[in-house]
Order: C-alpha cells, then structure tokens, then sequence
C-alpha cells in the first residue's frame, strides 16, 4: 500500500498559506497613530499602554506573515521532493517538517531583535544609536520604556 498525495495541491496549498498575510495595509495604517490622551499622569500612562498594544498588534501581524512565508516554502519544498520521491526524499521531506518550526522561531527572533535595536522598547540605548533614543517625551511611540517611570 503507497501514500497517495496531490503535488499540485500541496503546492497550491503553499501558495494560498504563503498569501494570506500579503495585504498588510490595516497594520501599516496602525503604526503611523500615536495616542495623545493628554499631559497628565494618568493620560501619559494610558498613552504608553495603548501605544504598547498598537506596537503588538503589528508585531503579530509581522510574525504571522513570517511563519506563513515558511510554510509557504516548507511546503513548495516537500512537493518538489514528493516528484522526485525515493527513499532519500522521504528523509528529506521528513527532515523539512521538522526544520520547520525552528525557521519560523528564527525568523521571529530576527524580525523582533531588529525591532527592539530600532525601537528601544524594552531596552536603554545608552549610545543614542536611534533618533530620540531614550526620549519618553518625543511622543514618537516606539522608544518608550514601558519599564521607566511614568512623568509628565
């Protein structure tokens, strides 16, 4: 008894997958909006959790795109090798499933270190490597340690 499979199918599969996060317009329309609440403590808090949000929002979109891109080409790779299957394929597709998930985290991982070396979320730039870096008050969004005490 053989496994039966569609290579065509799989490959369209691929092909939708790899597609479904294409239009990032309502994401990209989300990063340019900063929240201006007011001057007070209060508000400035409000300003720097709902701008946190936002910046996840994005950034889940950024990692979906990313892991369907990986199955997208994961996927293209184990229909090539279903065409030209023999045993040594059969270890290479196997293999491909299993490298899968760690293209995807490595692919997060970049995307989210790079953010962070523009951005400064999370972290001090004590050598000032980004406009503003470490300015609570430039308003821009992205430098903003939510760690850092709330003034006005």
């Amino acid at each position: 008894m053989g496994t039966k499979f569609d290579v065509e199918a799989i490959k369209k599969s691929a092909g939708t997958i790899g597609a479904l996060m294409n239009d990032m317009s309502a994401f990209e329309a989300l990063e340019g909006h900063w929240p201006n609440a007011g001057k007070f403590m209060l508000a400035v808090w409000l300003e720097r959790l709902v701008d946190d949000r936002r910046n996840a929002i994005v950034a889940h979109a950024e990692h979906l795109k990313l892991a369907f891109e990986k199955m997208e080409e994961k996927l293209n790779s184990i229909a090539n090798d279903f065409e030209n299957a023999d045993g040594d394929n059969a270890d290479k597709i196997s293999s491909s499933m299993s490298e899968l998930e760690g293209d995807v985290i490595g692919a997060v991982n970049s995307f989210d270190t790079t953010t962070e070396s523009d951005q400064h979320n999370y972290t001090h730039d004590d050598e000032a490597t980004s406009p503003h870096a470490n300015d609570p008050h430039d308003s821009d969004g992205y430098n903003d340690n939510l760690n850092d005490q709330v003034t006005t």
